[in-house]
């Protein structure tokens, strides 16, 4: 019966490409939006561990008589879990593969496995919802018009500091970040929103080492929408993040510490000392942090853990809120126009730079660890235009500079950078050129070698943006 299913599925993704392909027109839009829970069952947590809130697959499709497009996020840490649910989604909704985008939240608590995706849900479990949610998108089209519009939110902060004659994962103030949310809205006849696409720079990092499935600030935002609006779906992705924390973190660290003994984390004076600072002067604090995660909570430990968890969800609901309530102000008073007929435009590339390989991964930051050639790191990036407005996308995790680059040189304003999109790139962290000489985990820790990813990140888009012109 599932085989059944499936093949009708591609036979009915099969007819609608070829209504697209062949079928002449004005230009004239529709769009259609979904969304697949993928929460893990009780079952497969860990003893003590819980569930805050649902994860789920989100799709956005929009079609013209020529040709469609896909905008797909995943509650989940990054594209590892992608599978083939690319490839099937661009079959469900009829839509040329490079003209689907699926992205990734990248939660840190989107897997009963943590970061390394070992656990629920699985590759398999991803791919399905993505299709799924493809094909309920395209079975749900209807005329719709687009439009673009940003704000600032000052929730972020870059988090490679140097401070105590040592480099750490701390809040540098100073540092370069892009606040800008930027909303890609989808909008029925009814003057109600079908879809809206979210772009804005900020790790989820809230549940990090907590013992809890979340979809965090992302899932936070997204829910926050499509309560305002109950027939929309929100699809939030991930801008240049790399270097990228929230600023207001101390709840998280509290809870992380907490749940993971850290020395201190209860101590709630003023002067006392940054949690991040701790952590930096230990050694290998992160990897003894995920060997306590297997140590389930005592009932001694257990108040102020669950107290932890409530105050950290406080600050989780008041971000996602933010968030949400500004690309609500984006929609209604950020966005200049809005058109019933545009054109849709795609295309991908392949770039690669010269790779490293860590001779010592011992040592977390702070210091030069020894290096020896690697194979060469390969990215996949890409462009997709929806009338004047232009979605380039990176499969991996890029600093806010080179985003930030990428929009001063680029010759269109309409631009957003999704990160973490169509799979992952065997380079670890994408850092900007001049964060080379940063010793910070980000940067000894990626297979990179210093001088090349941010100036063929920018230039291969501005390459496909100048193609895409219409």
């Amino acid at each position: 019966m599932a085989m059944v299913k499936r093949w009708i599925m591609m036979l009915m993704g099969t007819l609608a490409a070829a209504v697209y392909a062949q079928s002449p027109g004005s230009g004239a839009l529709r769009a259609g939006a979904a969304r697949v829970d993928i929460t893990p069952p009780e079952s497969a947590l860990a003893p003590g561990d819980a569930i805050r809130d649902h994860l789920y697959v989100r799709a956005i499709m929009v079609a013209n008589p020529q040709t469609c497009a896909l905008l797909v996020g995943v509650d989940g840490p990054n594209g590892q879990m992608l599978g083939d649910g690319l490839e099937r989604a661009a079959r469900a909704a009829g839509c040329p593969v490079k003209n689907v985008i699926v992205s990734f939240t990248h939660t840190h608590s989107g897997n009963t496995g943590g970061l390394a995706n070992t656990g629920m849900p699985t590759v398999q479990i991803t791919a399905d919802a993505i299709a799924s949610a493809a094909e309920q998108a395209r079975m749900r089209l209807k005329p719709a018009r687009v439009g673009f519009g940003t704000t600032q939110v000052d929730l972020n902060v870059n988090r490679d500091f140097f401070d105590h004659q040592m480099w750490y994962q701390g809040s540098n103030r100073a540092g370069p970040s892009d606040k800008t949310l930027a909303v890609v809205q989808f909008v029925g006849e009814d003057g109600m929103p079908i879809g809206i696409y979210l772009n804005y720079a900020m790790h989820p990092i809230n549940f990090y080492l907590s013992g809890l499935i979340s979809a965090d600030f992302p899932g936070e935002a997204a829910g926050y929408l499509e309560r305002r609006y109950p027939n929309a779906v929100a699809v939030f992705t991930q801008g240049a993040s790399g270097d990228q924390n929230p600023l207001l973190i101390r709840p998280m660290l509290k809870l992380s510490g907490i749940r993971t003994r850290m020395p201190g984390a209860a101590d709630e004076r003023i002067e006392a000392p940054d949690q991040w600072l701790v952590s930096a002067r230990m050694v290998n604090a992160n990897t003894q942090q995920t060997e306590e995660m297997k140590k389930p909570m005592t009932a001694a430990e257990l108040p102020a853990y669950r107290a932890a968890i409530a105050e950290t969800g406080e600050a989780v609901s008041m971000m996602g809120t933010l968030i949400g309530e500004s690309a609500i102000d984006a929609m209604k008073y950020l966005t200049a126009d809005s058109t019933a007929n545009a054109s849709i435009w795609a295309d991908q590339r392949s770039a690669s730079c010269p790779g490293r390989d860590r001779l010592d991964p011992t040592a977390r930051q702070n210091t030069l660890p020894p290096y020896k050639d690697g194979a060469p790191v390969n990215f996949k990036l890409g462009v997709l235009r929806i009338g004047d407005i232009y979605i380039a996308t990176v499969d991996g995790e890029v600093f806010s500079e080179i985003s930030l680059r990428l929009k001063h040189e680029s010759p269109v304003r309409k631009l957003m950078m999704v990160t973490l999109a169509n799979g992952r790139a065997n380079s670890g962290y994408i850092y900007s050129n001049s964060a080379s000489p940063h010793l910070t985990f980000q940067v000894i820790g990626s297979r990179l070698k210093p001088g090349c990813a941010e100036d063929t990140i920018v230039n291969t888009h501005l390459s496909l943006i100048k193609e895409a012109a219409p």
